[in-house]
């Protein structure tokens, strides 16, 4: 017998309604699993990319040129803000 279009999973099989559900289930279980693992995985990356984006910025900030270009930046900060 041929059939046009999709067949449901139930039709598919002889499982009944309850056990099309429970399968679906375990499947939503299983990629919501997956999706905090890799929600998991992600924000511990961004907690390494921001450590390293710190550990940078000290590097420049402690730098020599960094520390003798400071007033030129403070000055231009301040004409700044005045200008509006």
């Amino acid at each position: 017998m041929a059939t046009i279009g999709p067949v449901s999973a139930a039709a598919q099989t002889s499982d009944g309604p309850g056990e099309v559900e429970a399968r679906h289930r375990a499947e939503l279980d299983a990629q919501r699993e997956e999706f905090h693992r890799e929600l998991s995985r992600r924000a511990f990356r961004i907690g390494e990319l921001e450590q390293e984006m710190i550990e940078v910025a000290q590097t420049y900030e402690g730098s020599l040129s960094w520390r003798l270009t400071r007033p030129v930046r403070a000055a231009r900060t301040m004409l700044a803000k005045l200008r509006g």
